[in-house]
C-alpha cells in the first residue's frame, strides 16, 4: 500500500483551513473575494503554525489553477483533449478561449490571489509579536512564499487575458471591487517581476522533510526568467524590439543562476534500456522530488479527498479504468528522431494495413525512434500492465493496443479517444491507488524547460547559438539516446529555433506547455494557415476534429487572447471587453 511522502501532509490542514479561512459564502463576491464569513483574524492569527496553515491554504488554491494543464495540450496540434473528467474548459485548436470555457479559471487565479492577499494582510501582525530568530525567519519565508504564489496567477491572468484587475491587498467587500478597472499588463508584469524577485532573495535553495515540495529561491528565478521570456517574446510579435531584448537578456540572467547550478537531471540524464526508459520513471510519483524537478503542484493522494487524476485522463479503462481524456496524435509520432542519425524518419501513412511501410498501424513504424517515444505513447502492438478497476491490484497479464478494437479482453480499451494512440507517460502501473486518488505531483517547472528557455534567450540575445547552448540540448536529447546536434546545420538562429523547438516539442509533451508556446511565438497562423486550416486524422485516415477550417480572422485572435468573464462586466461597467469578443 502507498505512504504518502511526507511534504504531502501540506495539504492536511486545507480541510480544515477552508472551514476556518475560505468557506463559501452565501453569496457569490466579486473576483473570488474570501468570504466575510471566515474566522476572526483575531482568533486566528496567533501562531507560527496559524501562519503556517494559512499559507499552506494558499498553496491549495494555486493547485487548483495549475491542477489540469496538460489540458491545454489538446489546444496544440500534437495532442487530442477529446473532453475533460472535471467538465470544465473545451481544448481545441479553433474552439477555445470564451467564458464558457475558461471562467472558471479566472476564478481560480483571483481565489489564490485573494488568499495570498489575506495571508499578506495579516501575516505582519503576527511578525510583530515574534522575537525568536527562527520564528521571524519562518515568517519572511512564508512572506516570500506567498508572493511567489501570487505571482505565477497573476502570470497565468496576463498571459490569457492581458489588462487584468490588479490589487495586493484583501478587498473590502463587493463595494471596492465594483471600483477596480482593468490595469495594463505591463504594470502587472513589473509587480509580478517584484514579487518573484523578493522571493529569490529569501527563500532557501532546496528543502528537507516535511517542506519539501515548497516554493524555492530556484523556482523563483525559474518563473522570473519566464514571466521575462514570454514578455519578451510579446514585444517582439509587436515590433518593439528594444523592450524584446531587454526581456530575452534578463530572462538569460535568471535563467543562468540555475544553469550554473550544474543540477543535474534525473538519473544523470542516461537513456536507460529501450524498453523501460528512464524518463518514463520521471513521471512516477515515487521520484517527484528529483532535483530535475523545480516547482510542482502538491497532491496528498490516497484517503486524503486531494488526489490528482492523471490515471483517469491518460490512463485507459484496463490500468486502473482509466478514460483516455488526453492522447498523442500520429503529428506527434512524427516527431521523434531516430536514434541511428538524430533526424526525422519517414513521415508515417495513415492507413488500416498494418504490414505497409510506414503504415502508421505498422508496429515496425516506430523502431528505432528517441526513447522518450516508448516512454510517452503507445501505439498498435504496444503493451501495458493492467490493474483492477479500482486501481488497486496489478493484474497478472499485460494486453496490447489494438486500434480499432477496445474489448479490454484481449486488447487495450481505450474508451472514446480517436486519435489511434494512448499516453504512457504519467500513467501508474503500480497497485494501491485509485484513478482518482494519485499522489503524483503534476510538474509546472522542471530543469529542461529552464535550459530550453535559456536557450531560447540567449540565440536571441547573442544572434545565434553559442557552445554552451549546444551542450545543453544535447543533455536533454541524451535521454532519447539520441546524437548530438550537427552544429554546422544549427549554426544560425532560425536554425538553432527549430532545434530548440523541437525539444520543447518532444521533452514537455504532456505538461500543457505547447500551447502557451504557440500563443508567444504567434505561431497560430502558421500551424494552421487560412483559409484550410488542417484536420487531424487518426492512424487509420479517419477525420477526428477540424482545427481552424474556414476559420476568420477573429477566430485567430480569440486564440491569443481569452473572453473576459461577462459576469465580471455585468457588475462592473469599468471592466472592459477583449476586442475579439465584442
Amino acid at each position: 500500500m502507498y505512504t504518502p511522502f511526507a511534504m504531502n501532509r501540506l495539504y492536511n490542514v486545507c480541510v480544515l483551513l477552508g472551514l476556518m479561512l475560505v468557506s463559501v459564502a452565501c453569496t457569490e463576491n466579486l473576483l473570488d473575494q474570501i468570504p466575510t464569513t471566515q474566522l476572526s483574524a483575531e482568533l486566528f492569527w496567533k501562531t507560527t503554525a496559524d501562519a503556517t496553515a494559512a499559507v499552506n491554504g494558499v498553496y491549495e488554491a494555486n493547485r487548483t489553477t495549475f491542477d489540469r494543464d496538460y489540458y491545454f495540450d489538446g489546444a496544440g496540434e500534437f495532442v487530442n483533449t477529446r473532453g475533460t473528467s472535471n467538465n470544465q474548459g473545451t481544448f481545441n485548436p479553433s474552439g477555445l478561449g470564451s467564458n464558457g470555457n475558461f471562467g472558471f479559471l479566472w476564478g481560480d487565479c483571483y481565489r489564490a490571489i485573494n488568499r495570498a492577499n489575506y495571508v499578506l494582510g495579516n501575516i505582519g501582525t503576527l511578525r510583530s509579536t515574534l522575537n525568536q530568530p527562527a520564528d521571524l525567519a519562518l515568517m519572511d519565508r512564508l512572506v516570500a512564499e506567498t508572493r511567489f504564489l501570487r505571482a505565477i496567477n497573476y502570470f497565468r491572468l496576463i498571459d490569457l487575458w492581458g489588462d487584468v484587475p490588479y490589487f495586493t491587498r484583501k478587498l473590502d467587500g463587493n463595494a471596492e471591487a465594483y471600483g477596480l478597472s482593468r490595469t495594463p499588463r505591463a504594470v502587472v508584469k513589473d509587480s509580478i517581476l517584484a514579487d518573484l524577485s523578493f522571493a529569490a532573495t529569501i527563500l532557501p535553495e532546496v528543502y528537507a522533510g516535511d517542506n519539501l515540495g515548497r516554493a524555492s529561491r530556484l523556482a523563483a528565478l525559474a518563473f522570473s526568467g519566464k514571466v521575462n521570456l514570454f514578455w519578451a517574446s510579446w514585444m517582439k510579435n509587436e515590433g518593439n524590439s528594444a523592450e524584446a531584448q531587454k526581456h530575452f537578456a534578463a530572462a538569460a540572467a535568471d535563467f543562468k543562476k540555475i544553469v550554473d547550478k550544474n543540477i543535474p537531471l534525473f538519473r544523470n540524464g542516461e537513456p536507460g534500456p529501450s524498453d523501460n526508459p528512464n524518463y518514463w520513471h520521471l513521471f512516477q510519483y515515487f521520484n517527484e522530488y528529483d532535483p530535475e524537478i523545480i516547482f510542482s503542484v502538491q497532491f496528498g493522494g490516497p484517503l486524503l479527498s486531494q488526489g490528482e487524476e492523471l490515471s483517469r485522463d491518460f490512463g485507459n479503462r484496463n490500468t486502473g479504468f482509466g478514460q483516455c481524456w488526453v492522447a498523442p496524435t500520429f503529428r506527434l509520432a512524427n516527431r521523434y528522431q531516430l536514434v541511428s542519425t538524430g533526424d526525422f524518419a519517414p513521415p508515417l501513412v495513415l492507413s488500416r494495413t498494418t504490414t505497409l511501410l510506414n503504415s502508421a498501424t505498422n508496429p515496425k513504424s516506430y523502431e528505432g525512434r528517441d526513447y522518450r517515444m516508448r516512454a510517452t505513447m503507445v501505439w498498435d502492438g504496444q503493451k501495458m500492465v493492467q490493474l483492477s478497476t479500482d486501481g488497486l491490484t496489478v493484474l497478472p497479464d499485460s494486453l496490447p493496443f489494438r486500434f480499432g478494437n477496445r474489448d479490454g479482453v484481449t486488447a487495450l480499451n481505450y474508451d472514446g479517444q480517436t486519435s489511434g494512440y494512448m499516453f504512457r507517460k504519467w500513467v501508474r502501473q503500480t497497485g494501491g491507488i485509485g484513478r482518482s486518488d494519485g499522489p503524483q505531483d503534476i510538474y509546472l517547472m522542471r530543469l529542461p524547460d529552464v535550459w530550453l528557455m535559456y536557450a531560447e534567450a540567449v540565440n536571441e540575445v547573442n544572434g545565434g547559438p553559442t557552445p554552451e547552448l549546444f551542450t545543453l540540448l544535447n543533455r536533454i536529447r541524451r535521454r532519447g539516446n539520441l546524437p548530438a546536434l550537427n552544429t554546422a546545420k544549427f549554426s544560425t538562429q532560425a536554425e538553432f529555433f527549430k532545434a530548440i523547438e523541437q525539444e520543447r516539442i518532444i521533452e514537455l509533451v504532456g505538461e500543457g506547455q505547447r500551447f502557451f508556446d504557440i500563443r508567444r511565438w504567434k505561431k497560430a497562423e502558421e500551424i494552421w494557415p487560412a483559409p484550410s486550416g488542417q484536420v487531424l486524422f487518426d492512424t487509420q485516415g479517419t477525420r477526428v476534429r477540424d482545427e481552424f477550417v474556414n476559420a476568420d480572422l477573429r477566430a485567430y485572435q480569440r486564440y491569443y487572447i481569452f473572453q473576459i468573464p461577462p459576469a465580471e462586466i455585468e457588475v462592473n461597467a469599468k471592466i472592459t471587453q477583449n476586442a475579439p469578443w465584442l
